[in-house]
């Protein structure tokens, strides 16, 4: 259960990020206030969750291990398009 939980939150944030970086939301007043007001919450939790992950990880059964990985990969490849998509789509311009 545990697992699903920490697979559902990265894609989420994972969708969050990709949607920030790919989309103007400054053109969108209620949407530009949205993520004003959830950044924080957001980078905080981004830079966290394979933490969390690596943790419950390395507590887990040998069995269970497996179920661990695609939040992990999720996470760390999160904190990738946040470093590498706006450098990406500023050169492109």
């Amino acid at each position: 259960m545990k697992n699903k939980i920490l697979l559902y939150i990265s894609l989420a944030l994972l969708c969050f990020w990709l949607l920030t970086k790919i989309v103007n939301l400054y053109d969108y007043p209620v949407l530009s206030a949205i993520y004003e007001l959830t950044s924080l919450i957001a980078v905080l939790s981004t830079f966290v969750m394979p933490i969390v992950v690596l943790i419950f990880l390395l507590r887990s059964e040998r069995f269970n291990k497996k179920n661990y990985i695609a939040p992990l990969a999720i996470s760390i490849f999160t904190i990738l398009v946040m470093i590498f998509v706006p450098f990406f789509y500023t050169v492109n311009q």
